[in-house]
């Protein structure tokens, strides 16, 4: 079991590369940044509540919730299903957990106004996890 979760990890991590190398060279490509402070949600078997503390997308402002959500049949530790519903929008993604603090996001085509936005997020937290942090690159439309 131990092989297939590093063989996913390995998958996710080329393949957020894939996407990350030609972003960041593409103009319509910016850079994102977010912090956020999570807790256990009791509603959702093995998900998460997260706040918004600060973002440099306006769409994503502070106050604005993530919720992250176990994927079945997965491996719960290592795959989850994310939704940002925003004023207006919506996304939702999936990310990929290499360990307990450590992940990659992607997020692609929502609602509203987040018609046509991808994002690709690293996913790190300080020390003591009270804050994590979405570090990564935005576009809107299909990449060329």
């Amino acid at each position: 079991m131990r092989s297939i979760k590093r063989l996913l990890v390995v998958v996710a991590t080329i393949a957020a590369i894939a996407v990350l190398v030609p972003s960041a060279s593409a103009a319509s490509s910016t850079a994102f940044h977010l912090d956020k402070t999570c807790t256990l949600d009791s509603s959702e078997p093995l998900g998460y509540f997260c706040t918004v503390q600060h973002s440099d997308f306006k769409w994503i402002p502070p106050a604005t919730e993530v919720h992250y959500a176990a994927i079945p049949p997965n491996d719960p530790e290592l795959l989850v299903a994310a939704s940002i519903p925003i004023k207006n929008g919506s996304t939702n993604g999936v990310c990929v957990w290499s360990d307990p603090v450590n992940a990659v996001c992607t997020f692609s085509a929502g609602t509203g106004r987040l018609t046509q936005f991808h994002l690709v997020v690293v996913v790190t937290a300080n020390a003591d996890q009270s804050v994590w942090y979405w570090d990564g690159w935005y576009w809107f439309g299909a990449r060329g």
